[in-house]
């Protein structure tokens, strides 16, 4: 920061250079640049020396106060936004002279932004200037090469810490006093040299007052839109962890639903494993009852066979008690064949003898012949006999072997018929018991599937909530250690920046205020940026 204090050139200087900026400290506010250094400064470069003859006045006539032409008129008090009100409702503005006052407005912007820039490059000759100065000094230390870079080290710090709001607000504070010191050095020198310049010098120090409310204005607005941020960041934050919270109670709920669930298609399945229970015994009552009724039929069948058999053996003992009968009566008949055979013979005998007795020999031949037929018509009977008796048992055989073959087909036909339905019945109950073991295995497979599937996602979602915190822990800390870090870093370029005002030989009541708002400034911002959790 140059010296604006009185020293013996500032004669050659006097009304002769065109107004300049604000100190360099001053550049970062564009509101503020309408302020006015009077040309009696000093522009020597003095490496920030205190000039003992602060005040020097020689050379200057101090010009006479201007008397008023106004005073014997009576004046009239209105108050002043009633005057503006009547001030503005006088005039009657065209869009020319609107027009006109715009451009007007936008050249002086042009021309204050253009001795803003003279101003910069002019505190950037000086602070290059400085800065060679400062080489040519720091040529002497030992290690140059450590210090170079030592001092690139700090001021890349510098520069990336020069875009914080706090070492902004830092830097506003220290402009703004640095602006209150060179406005009170300028208010005191322009009060004791040129006092017909008061009026000036007062509208000077209410265009920089303003300027400065209005700064200050603005940095309490802009301090009060980052304390809303951050209150609404801590609020969001507090919101995020009701939020939270609002859904640990909610995965809370969900896991008892689940439970819940869980446990009724428990029961759900127990209550269908009853029923398959109740169904399994069911078919296998069936089942039984079946057997029993196959077994109830196969003895039936059994007591049918054994019937049959005895009705064979009935048929059997009454074909043999007919035939006894009919040998009986063919016996018979052999023997009254026999018997009639004796009797013709004793017949014949008789005849025979008598016709030995009492006839000839014509009788003897018509007995011969008549013994020969007898004896043809004898034979003819017992041939008949034997082949009727022949055909008797052969018809007797055949119609046994009939019925023995009738028997055994019928036999055969009712045993096939019985292990076919037994088959049947086997195949049936074999295929039911393979399609109830297929469904019993199918249900263990989706029940076993179901409870992987439900342990699964309560694994994944008790892994994803896992994870989920330790992502915000992670973050947090990382927060909150970076927010340290940048606390510190901001301390260090405060203390910086406070040393070099001190170096400025800047007088230290501002370095005190400025020492107490940025104490402010920063137990604020620890306050605000550290929501509670």
């Amino acid at each position: 920061m140059p010296c604006f204090s009185a020293c013996q050139r500032r004669s050659a200087h006097l009304f002769s250079q065109p107004s300049t900026g604000r100190a360099k400290t001053a550049l970062r506010h564009n509101n503020i640049s309408e302020i006015r250094l009077p040309n009696y400064t000093c522009k020597k470069d003095v490496a920030f020396n205190q000039c003992n003859d602060m005040f020097y006045t020689q050379g200057i006539a101090p010009k006479a106060p201007r008397k008023s032409r106004y005073k014997e008129e009576r004046t009239v008090s209105i108050p002043a936004k009633e005057l503006e009100r009547l001030k503005t409702a006088s005039k009657v503005v065209s869009i020319e002279a609107r027009l006109d006052a715009l451009m007007k407005r936008e050249e002086e912007a042009k021309r204050l932004e253009q001795e803003a820039e003279r101003a910069k490059q002019r505190f950037r000759e000086m602070d290059e200037a400085r800065k060679k100065l400062e080489e040519e000094r720091s040529k002497d230390l030992a290690s140059e090469e450590v210090n170079d870079k030592s001092r690139i080290l700090e001021r890349a710090f510098l520069a990336k810490h020069e875009q914080e709001e706090e070492v902004k607000k830092a830097n506003r504070i220290i402009l703004e006093a640095k602006c209150h010191a060179v406005r009170d050095a300028q208010v005191q020198e322009k009060t004791l040299i040129h006092r017909e310049l008061k009026h000036d010098e007062e509208r000077l120090e209410r265009q920089v007052i303003e300027n400065a409310k209005k700064a200050l204005s603005e940095e309490d607005e802009k301090f009060n839109k980052l304390h809303e941020n951050k209150q609404k960041y801590a609020d969001e934050i507090k919101k995020q962890l009701s939020e939270r919270e609002h859904l640990r109670f909610l995965e809370a709920e969900r896991i008892e639903q689940e439970a819940l669930m869980l446990r009724k298609a428990n029961e759900a399945i127990k209550h269908d494993e009853e029923i398959r229970i109740q169904e399994c015994q069911e078919r296998r009552r069936k089942y039984r009852e079946d057997l029993a009724k196959v077994v109830e039929m196969s003895s039936q069948f059994r007591k049918i066979l054994w019937q049959q058999e005895r009705e064979a053996e009935m048929k059997v003992a009454a074909y043999m008690k007919e035939k006894s009968d009919r040998l009986r009566a063919l016996h018979n008949e052999k023997m009254l064949a026999k018997q009639d055979f004796e009797r013709k013979q004793q017949r014949i005998y008789s005849l025979a003898e008598k016709i030995h007795q009492s006839k000839s020999d014509r009788e003897e031949m018509s007995y011969i012949r008549e013994q020969e037929k007898i004896e043809r018509e004898y034979r003819r009977k017992e041939r008949e006999a034997v082949v009727r008796k022949k055909q008797i048992e052969k018809d007797l055989a055949e119609a046994r072997q009939r019925q023995m073959q009738e028997t055994k087909r019928r036999q055969a036909l009712q045993i096939a018929r019985a292990e076919q339905d037994f088959n049947v019945l086997i195949d049936r109950l074999k295929q039911e018991e393979a399609k109830d073991r297929k469904a019993q295995q199918e249900r263990e497979r989706r029940r076993e599937k179901y409870r992987l599937d439900i342990i699964n996602q309560m694994g994944d979602n008790e892994m994803q909530r896992r994870r989920l915190k330790e992502l915000e822990k992670s973050q947090a800390s990382a927060w909150r250690e970076s927010e340290r870090q940048r606390d510190a870093n901001i301390r260090a370029v405060i203390n910086a920046k406070l040393m070099a005002m001190r170096d400025a030989c800047l007088p230290e009541k501002y370095i005190k205020d400025v020492e107490k708002q940025l104490s402010r400034i920063i137990g604020s911002s620890n306050n605000s940026a550290l929501p509670k959790h």
